[in-house]
């Protein structure tokens, strides 16, 4: 085996991220990000632009302007190089490649964010159950596009999809965990990611053009616009409990509590997917992404009371207090083993839809200036939420892949989500935190 060293850097609350040589492949860049204005595509956007030797230009699309934020956090300089163009992938092929053509003059790699849903059931395990929906809805998006790229006579070296762990069906029920990106495909029901994956494969081998396909797990990460985020809801829990001087209760049972589940950081997953297009032998390659740090909600719980300044409470002792949902699926995503069960005393959809609770949030809405209103659909803000904490099987994405492959970069989750709802605070989509800065909880 041959020595190779390798540098490595920091970026705040990031470590151990990738450098790059200083030559002209590395130079010079063009990139199109699509689904700017979200978790993923504006963190995207953010790692590119902070980076202008090799990226010269970062062209963002999106169906709506990007908000007023966008610029400004992108730092000095970067506004010159990032440019918005507007167009609607669920549009015909032909109108994208006239939006695309006479703006965008060429394109190295293309970075695919852009994600549709319809609307969330919210109920505990409902999350994306309306599986060929979500299967037509977002394999239209990726066919589209691609079409769309041809019809304006853009040709990427690389094109990256951003996908998911419901890759390996943990929306379901208990899968193989951890999950490696070689496990095969879980059939029980319509999966958008499968065709979506399938569509790029075809693009590509007519193309010639390289994929990857990034898999994170639940993602942390500040925007405006979108709720379908886990932090927002816990953001809301927190802050709405602080206030009515109530604790911060678990929904979920002891299992529940204790089990080991992974996050993945908006800024790490761009880390990853930056270093995924930019290195020459890794095309055509899927990798998992995750923050590298063992997590629970059992630690998570005392971080989020104390960061709103009030006390919480571990799942209940008392096993009558308790209703069992099961996995819609009497079949395991492994192919083996009992059905997928939960237990729960409530759900953060049941909480969220209290008089008591919407009153309160409407006097923290008008005290602070806040933007948003989390309780126009309870099953987008909450069921993602609900669909995370509540649950009887762990979640761990594996990435000795990526490790292999050279990209050490870690996070601590705990200290991300601090961040994260800073972040939320700053953009108005939640009351200030009682703390200002993250410290260590002893529970």
């Amino acid at each position: 085996m041959t020595d190779k060293t390798t540098l490595v850097r920091l970026d705040g609350i990031f470590h151990a991220l990738p450098t790059y040589p200083d030559d002209q492949g590395y130079q010079g860049l063009t990139a199109i990000v699509t689904g700017a204005n979200g978790i993923s595509g504006y963190h995207m956007v953010k790692v590119l632009a902070a980076a202008p030797q090799r990226w010269a230009k970062i062209y963002c699309l999106s169906r709506r302007p990007p908000p007023d934020y966008f610029f400004k956090d992108l730092g000095e300089g970067a506004a010159g190089r990032v440019e918005h163009v507007e167009v609607d992938f669920l549009d015909t092929s032909g109108s994208i490649g006239k939006s695309l053509k006479g703006k965008i003059d060429k394109v190295d790699h293309v970075f695919f964010f852009s994600f549709a849903t319809t609307k969330q059931e919210g109920a505990v395990l409902g999350m994306w159950s309306d599986a060929d929906a979500l299967a037509k809805l977002n394999t239209d998006l990726i066919v589209n596009f691609t079409q769309g790229l041809k019809d304006a006579d853009l040709k990427p070296k690389r094109f990256l999809l951003q996908t998911g762990a419901k890759q390996y069906g943990f929306h379901i029920g208990p899968a193989t965990n951890p999950s490696f990106e070689t496990d095969p495909r879980v059939t029980l029901e319509n999966n958008f990611y499968y065709p979506q994956e399938d569509a790029l494969d075809a693009y590509c081998k007519e193309t010639g053009a390289q994929w990857n396909v990034v898999r994170p797990s639940y993602i942390i990460g500040a925007v405006r616009d979108n709720l379908l985020n886990h932090m927002v809801g816990f953001a809301i829990y927190g802050a709405v409990q602080a206030h009515l001087g109530e604790p911060l209760e678990f929904p979920g049972d002891y299992l529940a509590w204790d089990r080991e589940f992974c996050q993945s950081s908006a800024m790490l997953n761009a880390y990853l997917e930056e270093f995924a297009v930019l290195h020459p032998n890794a095309g055509n390659q899927a990798f998992n992404a995750s923050d590298g740090t063992p997590f629970t909600w059992s630690r998570f719980f005392p971080y989020l009371a104390s960061w709103y300044g009030t006390s919480w409470t571990p799942p209940s002792d008392d096993p009558q207090k308790y209703r069992t949902t099961e996995s819609r699926w009497t079949q395991t995503p492994r192919g083996y083993g009992p059905r997928g069960i939960t237990r729960s005393t409530f759900s953060l959809c049941e909480w969220a839809a209290s008089a008591k609770v919407q009153k309160a949030w409407e006097q923290l809405k008008a005290r602070h200036g806040l933007r948003i209103d989390p309780f126009e659909d309870v099953g987008k803000t909450f069921g993602i939420c609900d669909s995370a904490v509540i649950g009887g099987w762990a979640l761990s994405l594996s990435t000795r892949k990526a490790r292999k492959w050279g990209f050490y970069g870690c996070a601590d989750s705990y200290e991300s989500m601090y961040w994260c709802l800073k972040g939320l605070v700053d953009l108005k989509v939640s009351p200030p935190l009682a703390v200002g800065e993250f410290q260590e909880v002893v529970d």
